[in-house]
């Protein structure tokens, strides 16, 4: 094996979404990166793969739009929320200039994604996988990393892990453990067709709550193309697996809207499914390592924000990293910032969808809130999957007490049973609030919102803290060479516990 060293400026180990959109601004700023992906691109992965105009201004801001739009996707400019006889319609708020959503197949996407990496100077390489983190005085520094060929190790002053909910970077910087957690009630299916309704399909981001089921059907790309997720009880995800037609059949059988919107579609691709749905925040930021995207932080796809929040807060990591890289006091300091800002955003949406993501169907309160949204197609409810606003501060109180007396005043209305469930409700709506504003940053208290028995999956190899090899010589330590300060200083480092 090769034993070479490699002395650059930032490493990001994965390469699509959160990788690439750190990897843009730092190459832009003339520093030298390397992105590393064990994936051969183009390369699927499993996801919504939607983008709300929230997040195709930062397909914009990478230099990535142009060649998303050249695929010919569909572009969707309404959000549309069908409950028994709730119906809502609203068009989506602009971001940038931009009014429309999209859902791009992954494959597709995020080989573009690295292209635009390229384009900005970074250095991405393919079919290659990160095995360590190497430190010296108690910061990471590297990365060792193998190919089919060879084994070497790059040296740099930041390491940025972007690989995942099952993060190997996460894992040898001591932060696979999250520090706050719930279990998800709901499964994860989805599958492709040609929409029987072409391109004369609505231009919309369709929402179909029936039984227990929330249907969404996305147009794709291309044009014509639609995706189907159904975020359904994780009860069911065993049947899906064991009879994905029977199933199918039984899903349009529970939602008769579905049925009348897809019954009939053609060219149907293989049904894939996921119950593996915990949500989490890592602790992520330390000296010379961050965690962005999935390896950070990830909530329940059904508020269709995971990719968003990958991009966004992958390019402000690097947009904070490029202007500090070489103090490492700032830079660990604008690592933090970064670290607290991305939670700021994105705590609302993570209690949502710890809210959404119980199983069962509406209840007569549910719907009656979402009741309140219909009568004009201005944009309310779907700021936020925009994330125009917290989600606390578009279902607010008055429109949850509308809501409650508007089902307490309906006919045959269980009085009994929909003041059990306030009594449910109320509690988290007050303790998300209360996190949101007051728990502060890396705060462990739990909130009603989240639920015991989660998991991230076993546990990985236990971090490495393999010293870095000498530079000077371009040498790797031998075994057993490094001394016991070196090691107290990484185990007693910034690195969290």
């Amino acid at each position: 094996m090769s034993k070479n060293v490699e002395k650059i400026d930032v490493v990001i180990v994965g390469a699509r979404c959160a990788g690439s959109a750190a990897a843009v601004p730092l190459a832009r700023a003339g520093l030298k990166v390397v992105v590393l992906d064990r994936a051969r691109f183009p390369s699927d992965t499993m996801s919504t793969h939607v983008l709300v105009p929230n997040g195709v201004q930062e397909l914009q801001f990478m230099g990535a739009l142009p060649k998303i739009l050249a695929l010919g996707p569909s572009k969707s400019r309404y959000l549309t929320v069908q409950d028994g006889d709730v119906e809502i319609k609203e068009r989506f708020k602009p971001f940038s200039g931009i009014d429309y959503g999209l859902c791009i197949p992954r494959d597709l996407q995020d080989a573009t994604l690295v292209e635009a990496a390229r384009d900005a100077g970074a250095d991405v390489r393919e079919s290659t996988k990160v095995e360590q983190v190497v430190w010296r005085d108690g910061r990471a520094v590297g990365v060792v990393c193998r190919t089919r060929e060879t084994e070497y190790e790059i040296q740099a002053e930041l390491v940025i892990g972007a690989d995942g909910r099952q993060s190997r970077i996460a894992a040898e910087v001591g932060a696979w453990t999250p520090y706050r957690a719930s279990k998800n009630g709901r499964g994860f299916v989805f599958r492709y067709l040609d929409d029987p309704l072409g391109t004369a399909a609505p231009d919309a981001f369709q929402i179909l709550r029936a039984d227990g089921d929330q249907v969404l059907v996305l147009p794709s790309c291309p044009a014509g193309r639609t995706l189907v997720v159904n975020m359904t009880d994780a009860a069911r995800i065993p049947g899906y697996r064991a009879d994905p037609d029977g199933s199918w059949e039984g899903m349009l059988a529970r939602n008769p809207a579905f049925e009348a919107r897809i019954g009939g579609a053609t060219n149907l691709s293989k049904l894939r499914s996921t119950d593996d749905l915990s949500a989490f925040y890592r602790r992520s930021s330390g000296p010379g390592w961050a965690l962005a995207g999935d390896a950070g932080h990830f909530k329940d796809p059904v508020t269709g924000n995971g990719m968003r929040d990958a991009l966004k807060f992958g390019r402000l990591l690097g947009e904070a990293a490029a202007t500090t890289l070489y103090n490492p006091t700032e830079l660990d300091a604008a690592l933090r910032d970064w670290e607290a800002a991305r939670d700021a955003d994105t705590i609302s949406t993570y209690h949502w969808g710890n809210r959404e993501s119980r199983p069962g169907a509406s209840s007569p309160l549910i719907r009656e809130v979402l009741r309140t949204f219909v009568g004009n197609d201005r944009p309310n409810l779907s700021d936020t999957f925009n994330r125009a606003r917290p989600v606390e501060s578009v279902i607010g109180p008055v429109r949850l007490v509308t809501g409650l007396v508007r089902a307490l005043r309906s006919p045959g209305a269980d009085r009994r049973a929909i003041l059990r469930e306030l009594r449910v409700e109320l509690p988290q709506e007050i303790s998300l609030r209360r996190h949101r504003l007051l728990d502060g940053f890396r705060s462990t208290r739990p909130t009603a919102t989240e639920r015991d028995g989660w998991s991230i999956g076993p546990f990985p190899k236990a971090p490495s803290y393999r010293v870095a090899a000498n530079v000077s010589d371009g040498s790797t330590p031998a075994p057993g060479a490094e001394t016991t300060t070196s090691i107290r200083n990484i185990k007693e480092s910034g690195i969290p516990r």
